[in-house]
């Protein structure tokens, strides 16, 4: 006997969407039963607070109002296993680390490194006021904290930096920068992590490499990541979110702890210029910081 082929199944056959698409997907982020909602171009996952929205096919997402970058492209029909996993790991499981933290802090460049500069701007000293406000709050709250340099008279190398972190028991490495463009429109927060092994990069000459060092410690570097770009993105007059990403910069790659790159805004971009270079700038972006690694490592 013929059957008319049901209305709903047909609309979302046509448009690309079988009504089983990303059916395993919230078991596989920690949250089954999770409300699932699945368009043509977007598959939208909530439960607990927690809400993922996956572009079909595309790398960007958000997860939990911060911008992500995928390791892969998510798919038309599911989510890649080592995004799904790595996504549950650092964003649905709570943190089980016990205060105080172990923290190692560094400010990027210094010395005879002065970084990007605009005039007599410098990264240099921008990283360094930020880096020892936010040693200062987090030490305040009973933390111990390391810092790579402490004056502008020091110039570190990449591998003397990495061998400071290696010298010590760390729950995380920090490692904050300032970032520039010859384009002046170009501005924001963005905060790196290591690739998963295998995965491409998402900024330019990156291409896939691993297992490395860094790479054991990528569920709980990306926990800060996020922390750490949700606090930013909650400052006063609000940074544009340039999202979490992944480089294999060496301070990631080779370093045995959970290690991120904080790019706090553009210099060579007016409105992030006035909060990189001023006193009440610098503090926020500093307290924020600090309140992004405690929030994304201590158990509540």
């Amino acid at each position: 006997m013929f059957r008319p082929f049901p209305l709903l199944l047909l609309l979302l056959l046509v448009a690309g969407c079988s009504p089983r698409a990303y059916e395993r997907v919230p078991q596989a982020l920690g949250l089954p039963y999770a409300e699932r909602t699945v368009t043509e171009k977007q598959v939208t996952i909530e439960k607990d607070g927690h809400r993922f929205v996956f572009e079909r096919g595309k790398r960007p997402a958000t997860v939990n109002g911060v911008r992500y970058y995928l390791h892969r492209p998510a798919g038309m029909e599911t989510l890649n296993a080592l995004d799904a996993a790595l996504l549950r790991e650092a964003v649905v499981t709570p943190p089980s680390s016990k205060a105080p933290l172990s923290l190692m802090l560094d400010p990027g460049h210094g010395g005879s490194d002065t970084g990007c500069r605009v005039g007599t701007t410098t990264e240099k000293r921008i990283t360094l006021a930020i880096t020892q406000e936010v040693a200062r709050l987090l030490r305040a709250k009973g933390h111990i904290v390391h810092m790579t340099r402490t004056t502008d008279s020091v110039t570190r190398t990449l591998d003397e930096r990495v061998i400071l972190a290696a010298g010590e028991r760390l729950d995380a490495f920090v490692s904050i920068h300032v970032n520039s463009a010859a384009n002046p429109e170009a501005k924001g927060i963005e905060v790196y992590t290591l690739p998963a092994p295998g995965c491409e990069g998402t900024n330019a000459n990156s291409p896939a490499r691993g297992p490395l060092a860094g790479h054991v410690h990528l569920p709980k570097a990306t926990r800060v990541a996020f922390g750490i770009q949700q606090a930013l993105l909650a400052c006063p007059n609000p940074p544009a979110d340039r999202g979490v990403k992944h480089a294999y910069f060496k301070v990631l790659r080779d370093i045995p702890a959970p290690s991120v790159l904080v790019e706090t805004g553009f210099l060579t971009n007016a409105e992030d210029f006035v909060r990189l270079t001023t006193e009440e700038g610098q503090n926020a972006l500093a307290e924020a910081i600090a309140e992004g690694i405690e929030a994304a490592l201590v158990a509540p």
